[in-house]
């Protein structure tokens, strides 16, 4: 676990904003070049997922809703129940943090995808108390199946990038594990 001095937040911040606009002009612009215009890899909950996990700040919050205030400008969803799902699953991962430590890219893949779906449910019942039904519900849980994967597949070599930007020592995802 890493603790981040406030003046260091902003420029780390900026520059993984500017790797999430970029992964999200490739994600929305080239996909549907190849046809496939459904999907959308949600970079924005690997980036949350990261912060998470890796840093410890009293500005977590604020930062998780900069980063769903820039992914709201490639996807119709709006950036406040993605901001709420990501201080919840912020929130579970404070109270799991001394379990998880990981080990391998299979652990990070494996707890990536755990989270995800933790992610999904709670989005999913945002989701229902706004509209009501489960229509929409099951039709996003089938495209979440292999953006999920496609995330969770991505995320060793996501973290390994986002912690030099972020200044996160090498000895596991959670920093000391003493």
């Amino acid at each position: 676990m890493m603790r981040i001095r406030s003046r260091e937040i902003v420029p780390r911040l900026f520059i993984t904003i500017l790797i999430l606009i970029v992964l999200e002009v490739i994600s929305s612009a080239f996909l549907p070049l190849f046809g496939i215009s459904k999907y959308m890899i949600p970079f924005n909950v690997l980036i949350v997922l990261f912060l998470g996990f890796k840093l410890e700040n009293p500005y977590l919050a604020l930062m998780i809703v900069v980063v769903q205030y820039f992914h709201s400008i490639f996807t119709i969803e709006g950036w406040e129940m993605g901001t709420i799902s990501g201080v919840l699953i912020c929130i579970i991962i404070s109270y799991l943090r001394d379990i998880l430590h990981f080990t391998s890219s299979i652990v990070t893949i494996l707890v990536t995808q755990m989270f995800q779906f933790i992610w999904f449910v709670i989005l999913s019942s945002l989701l229902y108390l706004k509209l009501g039904s489960f229509n929409y519900i099951v039709e996003k849980f089938w495209r979440f199946i292999p953006e999920s994967i496609v995330i969770s597949l991505v995320a060793p070599f996501f973290f390994s990038v986002l912690d030099k930007v972020w200044g996160v020592r090498e000895e596991g995802l959670m920093g000391d594990r003493n």
